[in-house]
């Protein structure tokens, strides 16, 4: 467990895999990680001293919504997720590519019940969704104040980096996506493959203009 920043807590959630507890107006947990780590997730936030009331899921990847049940259950948080990411957590889209196919097949559990589906600009527990489709439908980035979880929009780190081709579901879509948080006032952008980045705002328009 490490602290990004005062109220932002990065969680260890899988071999090269984070969730983060964001503070907010109440303690909203972005992610649980990759299935069988459910329980670790628990000891970081029980040693943080806080548990979430809500779950958000930035998309419905398996290192994403591994351990949404058990995490449920031990904290009462409800579950939310953007409305266009609904047929990859309810398994009835088909994966686009080898790749991503293996990966839902040997990786995913049954997709968690969500109490809340989300829509671009709607805000949970003080925290902005924002809708960053591409990596997959319904993808979402989540803003708080001057700070970016950026799901698996990009990479976070030393500098931005594009996330690989053949996890994208539409590349071009994705690259839109990033273009438009590079475009915000951010200070911070953390990831769920990476380190946090800071001069995120410059550092994403950086990752943007290789593409032109």
């Amino acid at each position: 467990m490490v602290i990004v920043e005062l109220g932002l807590h990065r969680l260890s959630a899988g071999l090269g895999v984070s969730a983060f507890l964001v503070i907010a107006d109440v303690p909203v947990l972005v992610d649980t990680g990759l299935r069988g780590w459910g329980k670790s997730v628990l000891r970081q936030l029980r040693a943080i001293g806080t548990m979430p009331e809500w779950i958000v899921l930035t998309h419905g990847d398996p290192d994403h919504l591994g351990n949404v049940d058990l995490i449920r259950q031990a904290t009462g948080a409800r579950v939310c997720a953007a409305a266009d990411e609904r047929p990859v957590i309810e398994r009835t889209i088909i994966a686009t590519n080898w790749a991503r196919a293996t990966l839902m097949a040997l990786l995913a559990p049954p997709g968690p019940f969500v109490d809340r589906w989300l829509g671009d600009g709607d805000r949970i527990g003080g925290v902005e969704v924002i809708a960053t489709p591409g990596h997959t439908p319904g993808h979402v980035a989540l803003r708080w104040g001057d700070a970016l979880i950026v799901g698996d929009a990009f990479v976070t780190g030393d500098r931005a980096r594009e996330s690989p081709a053949l996890l994208n579901m539409d590349r071009d879509l994705a690259r839109t996506s990033v273009k438009r948080l590079a475009n915000l006032d951010i200070d911070l952008a953390v990831s769920s493959h990476g380190r946090p980045m800071l001069n995120a705002a410059r550092r994403t328009q950086a990752l943007v203009d290789t593409w032109s």
